[in-house]
């Protein structure tokens, strides 16, 4: 298969917010990530790690790191928040552009709504009329920005968002042209939702082109309704572990040539069972074990 370069992030530390009471040290995360064995690293929310510029790069020179991008994590949803969410994916493109990054990954922040239903078709409440379209023009402004510093944006299907499952993806790919905007697919949020990470994998060959490697609990059928409540929970768990395929996500990956990054993460709390850095090693082992990265 096309070679695949593996990446890992702050998320696995549990820093989904740069301003989280309970984040660990930058240094901590950063030498976990170099003891993995990767060379990748998506730098996690802006704001995490310092702001000046040269001594981000000065940090991950030091440990032989290489940046891929960030995220842009925000209510994209929402109508009334289209400004701040553009002035949020400012900031992280500064921080791309600083460290020769390659990726801004764009994601809508599950409101509470939302997450109370998430992994439930049946029960979640789409998006539809003048809040989706206004979404959709949010994205393409985000995306624009991007291609304009030579950034390439790509989209992050989110449990507990509202484009969670396939056929809000589907609603998304019709509304947002491929020349604008690619899709970073996450088998972890993937298996939550109840589809097939591989078959998603096949389905959108032409915009797939970034990937979030995660796994999930074989238990997480006693998973709690809400997701900050299930991510608390230790429903994710390190790749190999749970109920991730990784020899199909492999076909698939091989069927369509990806030889893009591939980010290993594990969505948790501070609190979760188990060690970060540990269960980083141990996700990027299996993956390396079963031809991938």
């Amino acid at each position: 298969m096309a070679p695949i370069e593996l990446a890992a992030g702050p998320v696995s530390w549990g820093v989904d917010f740069a301003d989280g009471p309970d984040n660990p040290p930058y240094a901590e995360v950063l030498d976990g990530i170099a003891r993995a064995g990767v060379e990748w690293l998506e730098l996690g929310p802006v704001g995490y790690l310092p702001s000046d510029p040269e001594t981000v790069r000065r940090e991950l020179g030091a440990r032989r790191l290489s940046s891929v991008g960030t995220f842009v994590f925000d209510d994209l949803h929402r109508p009334d928040a289209a400004a701040r969410v553009r002035e949020a994916a400012e900031r992280a493109l500064d921080a791309i552009v600083a460290t020769e990054g390659r990726l801004l990954v764009v994601i809508d922040r599950p409101d509470a709504a939302r997450a109370a239903t998430a992994g439930r078709a049946d029960a979640a409440i789409p998006l539809y009329g003048r809040a989706w379209d206004a979404m959709v023009d949010t994205v393409r402004r985000v995306a624009e920005r991007a291609a304009e510093r030579g950034v390439r944006a790509v989209f992050h299907p989110h449990a507990g968002s509202h484009v969670e499952f396939e056929n809000e993806i589907e609603r998304l790919v019709e509304h947002v042209p491929r020349d604008e905007l690619g899709l970073c697919l996450d088998t972890g949020h993937a298996l939550y939702a109840g589809d097939d990470p591989a078959a998603l994998i096949q389905r959108h060959r032409d915009r797939i082109e970034h990937l979030h490697l995660k796994d999930v609990s074989k238990d997480a059928s006693t998973r709690p309704h809400d997701f900050w409540s299930a991510v608390a929970s230790g429903v994710f768990c390190p790749i190999g572990t749970g109920m991730l395929d990784i020899g199909s996500v492999r076909d698939a990956l091989a069927a369509i040539g990806y030889d893009g990054f591939a980010t290993v993460e594990q969505d948790r709390r501070t609190d979760t069972a188990g060690t970060p850095a540990d269960d980083l090693r141990l996700s990027v082992a299996h993956l390396r074990a079963a031809g991938v990265g």
